[in-house]
């Protein structure tokens, strides 16, 4: 009872009652030393508060220190010294500028290192011979950065068209990036789909997710992943970071009490062409890594969060395998949809968007696939803004829906299976696909066939569309949209018949 005493004292002297004549202040002390210990009844239990904590002696005047700031500075190379709002290097020896843009990649504004060696040297023009430092000089980094940087999605609205390229983790280089922004720019694309965990559970980035390093066995590729970010954004290109769940081949092979379980398998692990590929979808620890390293990414401030392989395998002998929690094949979806529902709460007011990657012949209802896959697309669509299907015309088999070849009906698959995906959609799902940027299967690919992709999606009533290269090849991409600006640029396109490739 003294400490309620002593806090509701604390109030009343510093905060209520000095603004209070003297009968008031009675009253008013009465009033809430009655309703704190109301509250304490309530409670039930106490812990006394250190008072100390809510009075700063006047002659203890220190600046706030942000600890985010003191771990990011921690990285700075032992002979740095920051003086004001400058970073210096000390050359005790002949640095490098190769060398030093390295290491101070990250403490630079400059996205590439090339920008950064060149800026190092034409603004330390007495520190250098050639290019390296000389000794006993001292060299400032150009456009410093001491605090880390904090990035914030751009705001789109998920029912803004994007029209995006992907590019594997290991081309999101600022060299390439600088390339390619170029080529999205003038072609009238706004919006770049990268890996930042693929197929082989290489997260490629350096991460704050404690298993996420303990398991790594590749170097990661981006070496930035917050520069790209603001490079990207700073540019108004919308960011969407593709994430592969449940094909993790380096989880399964680091954790094989991970993986999925294969009753014909030697070591008990189902393999994919004899390796190691799948973790199981039901179990919590795979969903709960998966969760950490999404986290990570709304928290480094992307625009969208793109999960691939959402799914079971459809792939190899699965005649021997047994599925955790997976009783019959209403389990499946019932997991995968655990994992979203969970990825969807925890995004809801960041301003960030969850897309998912769907075979394209679940549109078509063929029942045998949704099973294997888990993937019922009216329920899995319920937690998630965007569904990309992958309507590739040459993923379809020859023949099916009477074509003797699918993957010359572009504008047929998309149309229709855009159509399909809204129908088992909630309404005010944004349905974007992924477009066929390659020539496989295909008897005449050219720039027309581009184009009557995006014809067909936007029949079917998609909103913008993202091209599929896996060897991130746009050439022919960069030309047919730069040649229909006005297909490209238009939200809405009156339905019409597709001319013959």
């Amino acid at each position: 009872m003294q400490s309620i005493i002593k806090i509701w004292t604390y109030i009343l002297d510093r905060v209520v009652l000095f603004s209070l004549n003297p009968p008031l202040r009675l009253i008013a002390a009465m009033g809430l030393l009655f309703l704190g210990t109301g509250l304490f009844l309530l409670k039930g239990t106490w812990t006394p508060l250190d008072l100390s904590a809510l009075v700063t002696p006047a002659t203890e005047h220190q600046d706030p220190v942000d600890p985010e700031v003191v771990e990011f500075q921690k990285g700075l190379p032992e002979q740095a010294a920051i003086e004001g709002s400058k970073i210096l290097h000390q050359c005790d020896r002949p640095f490098s500028v190769a060398y030093l843009a390295r290491e101070y990649y990250s403490y630079s504004a400059l996205f590439s290192r090339e920008q950064i060696e060149e800026a190092m040297i034409r603004e330390n023009p007495q520190a250098f011979k050639g290019k390296h430092c000389r000794p006993g000089s001292t060299v400032a980094i150009p456009e410093p950065l001491l605090r880390p940087i904090k990035n914030q999605p751009l705001g789109w609205e998920k029912e803004r068209p994007v029209r995006a390229i992907y590019l594997r983790g290991d081309n999101t280089t600022p060299r390439r990036l600088l390339r390619e922004l170029q080529h999205i720019k003038e072609s009238g694309a706004n919006a770049i789909v990268f890996d930042v965990k693929d197929i082989l559970g290489v997260v490629n980035y350096s991460s704050n997710v404690q298993e996420v390093e303990e398991y790594r066995r590749h170097a990661p590729p981006i070496r930035d992943l917050s520069k790209v970010i603001r490079f990207l954004h700073d540019n108004n290109i919308y960011v969407i970071a593709r994430m592969a769940l449940f094909q993790d081949q380096n989880l399964s092979e680091v954790r094989p009490d991970l993986a999925i379980k294969d009753r014909n398998s030697p070591d008990g692990v189902l393999k994919v062409k004899g390796q190691n590929l799948w973790v199981d979808p039901g179990r919590d620890e795979v969903q709960a890594y998966n969760l950490k390293i999404f986290q990570e990414l709304l928290i480094k401030g992307v625009d969208e969060v793109q999960f691939d392989y959402v799914r079971y395998p459809a792939e190899g002998d699965l005649s021997g395998v047994y599925f955790h929690n997976v009783k019959d094949a209403h389990d499946k979806t019932q997991n995968l949809k655990r994992f979203l529902a969970a990825a969807f709460t925890i995004s809801r007011g960041t301003g960030v968007h969850i897309a998912i990657d769907v075979f394209g012949i679940v549109a078509w209802g063929e029942e045998v696939d949704i099973r294997t896959t888990g993937q019922r697309l009216n329920e899995l669509s319920v937690f998630v803004d965007i569904m990309s299907p992958m309507l590739y015309p040459s993923h379809f088999s020859r023949g099916y829906a009477g074509f003797e070849n699918p993957a010359d009906e572009p504008y047929h698959f998309y149309k229709e299976g855009v159509e399909r995906v809204l129908q088992l959609s909630p309404p005010g799902t944004v349905v974007r696909p992924w477009l066929q940027a390659f020539a496989w299967r295909v008897t005449n690919y050219n720039e027309d066939y581009i184009i009557q992709q995006i014809r067909g999606n936007h029949s079917g009533g998609g909103t913008g569309w993202m091209m599929w290269n896996a060897g991130n090849s746009y050439d022919m991409v960069y030309r047919a949209i730069r040649n229909s600006p006005n297909l490209v640029h238009s939200d809405q396109l009156e339905e019409e018949k597709a001319p013959s490739l």
